[in-house]
């Protein structure tokens, strides 16, 4: 089972191996605007982002965080991106605007922990370490794969069109497919949501300790 699962995944990558590509180039460009952006900001915002981010320590080392409250407000964020590029998958107009998405998911990325490694050097570094690469190991793959589901949905209503609507059946098969593999990622990825709400503040906490004494 676990062979056929990993066999038709390789299949699929290899098959749709330039929509990967172009995808994972969109985030990748996101993040390395988001870091640029951070060396171009000023002494001033500079100061007042380190300000606010260590205020924010003091305040999560005080504070006994809800979460389930975290969870919510993680979970109620990614799908909206889920949504938002599910929908943008049924229409062919907004093909485009997924790599749009996935540029800005990206930006954020990249300017947080930008941000961080910039202020507090290894101190950072270990800090976005922690607060962002494990969901991000799993939410941002399912976000492409999400996208490049997209994409080739988008690409069979557009050779639908171009057979006058002829393969109905086929294409409503396609839809199928195409709310499943999005289901099955979304529960990925609030995997990784439960991991960020309930595991991360814990290391966050014993992190924050060290770096505000």
């Amino acid at each position: 089972m676990i062979k056929k699962l990993q066999s038709t995944i390789k299949e699929h990558i290899k098959n749709n191996r330039k929509s990967y590509l172009f995808l994972l180039m969109a985030f990748t460009l996101g993040v390395c605007a988001g870091a640029f952006t951070v060396n171009g900001l000023s002494s001033m915002q500079r100061d007042e982002l380190l300000h606010y981010f260590q205020g924010f320590l003091q305040l999560f080392d005080n504070l006994n965080m809800n979460s389930s409250e975290l969870f919510y407000m993680a979970l109620l964020q990614n799908l909206k991106i889920i949504g938002l590029l599910w929908i943008l998958g049924v229409t062919i107009i907004g093909l485009p605007f997924i790599f749009i998405i996935l540029g800005i998911r990206g930006f954020t990325t990249g300017f947080s922990s930008g941000f961080v490694i910039s202020a507090l050097g290894m101190d950072g570094l270990m800090f976005s370490g922690i607060a962002l690469l494990p969901k991000e190991i799993l939410i941002v793959p399912c976000l492409i794969a999400i996208g490049v589901n997209g994409i080739n949905f988008s690409m069979s209503i557009a050779k639908n069109k171009t057979r006058d609507g002829s393969n109905k059946t086929g294409l409503k098969s396609a839809f199928v497919s195409y709310c499943l593999v999005t289901l099955l990622l979304t529960c990925i990825i609030v995997a990784g949501i439960v991991f960020d709400a309930y595991i991360t503040p814990t290391l966050l906490r014993m992190i924050s300790m060290a770096l505000t004494t």
